[in-house]
């Protein structure tokens, strides 16, 4: 890689990078496991970043997490509660979606890609992904899991005069 080339990967590194790894520890609900599908995307990126002046080195970051995170053979998400940033109050529970439909409710709410660049990242069938966002976003709202993650801590009542004598 030249030093020109180097530099421009670094900024994109530092300017997608972090993106990647929140998503990826959405996908797969464990910190580490997350960095590492982050470094792979990212490595991968690399390798094909001098012949990548024509094509969105973004889209192809995006879609070497999802094909790392689709992968049958790799392990899914741990049960963990995570919580997903929404418009005010987050979602919560992705933890009892499958694969394709978390990974499309992720790219969808979080990343904030519309249908066809969602589809493009999975390497799905547009209706595939429309399907699965379809199902992902009923079985969320189904659960009623648009709530705050921590319960907001009750006013303690104050304590009359006549209770503190």
């Amino acid at each position: 890689m030249h030093r020109r080339d180097a530099r421009e990967f670094d900024l994109f590194v530092h300017t997608v990078g972090t993106r990647l790894l929140q998503a990826a520890d959405l996908l797969t609900g464990d910190r580490q496991r997350a960095e590492r599908r982050v470094e792979r995307a990212l490595a991968h990126t690399c390798v094909h970043w001098s012949r990548l002046p024509d094509q969105d080195p973004v889209r192809i970051a995006w879609r070497a997490l999802m094909a790392g995170y689709l992968d049958p053979w790799r392990p899914g998400p741990r049960g963990h509660r995570s919580e997903l940033p929404g418009e005010g109050e987050p979602f919560t529970t992705l933890d009892r979606l499958g694969r394709v439909e978390r990974a499309t409710v992720v790219l969808r709410l979080y990343a904030r890609l519309d249908e066809y660049d969602a589809a493009e990242a999975l390497g799905l069938p547009i209706e595939t992904v429309a399907g699965a966002w379809r199902r992902g976003m009923a079985e969320v709202l189904a659960g009623g899991t648009l709530s705050h993650p921590h319960p907001r801590p009750q006013p303690r009542p104050v304590a009359s005069a006549e209770a503190i004598r």
